[in-house]
């Protein structure tokens, strides 16, 4: 996967390299999209649970250059005291590097950098499938 960088509400820019031998869930969200308000709090979830193991939530924000989606996504986080960052895509530069058209879109990169998995529209993060798919991931070391 190419590296890319997105920047969060305080100007602070992260690159997926950052995130480096962990494995992520890189989610692309929107402040009008539904299922992405009833998808994001599931991830907080594995977030906690797996944290120490290795695993990274990246939501990634494509509202438009307009600032109520920023203020918008900025208090839905606060609210929520969501244990991972939310960062902006508004040229929408990342998501079509991942060929998104459609939201929620999610994308699971393995240790080693590799994309093992892709889903549009929301997920239950939190069925026995899903953990035991995230479990097997976390068990890989990030050579292998």
């Amino acid at each position: 996967i190419q590296d890319f960088s997105v920047t969060d509400a305080t100007g602070t820019q992260k690159k997926l390299s950052d995130f480096k031998g962990n494995v992520v869930i890189l989610s692309f969200w929107a402040s009008w999209c539904t299922p992405c308000l009833v998808e994001l709090p599931t991830f907080a979830e594995i977030q906690k649970r797996f944290e120490a193991r290795g695993l990274r939530i990246l939501a990634v924000n494509v509202d438009d250059e307009h600032e109520e989606g920023k203020k918008f996504a900025t208090e839905f986080w606060t609210k929520k005291s969501f244990p991972f960052g939310n960062y902006f895509d508004p040229q929408k530069t990342v998501a079509q590097q991942f060929e998104v058209d459609m939201l929620p879109s999610n994308f699971v990169i393995d240790r080693a950098g590799r994309l093992v998995f892709s889903g549009f529209g929301a997920n239950d993060w939190n069925s026995g499938e899903t953990i035991e798919f995230i479990e097997q991931l976390l068990q890989e070391k990030a050579g292998e």
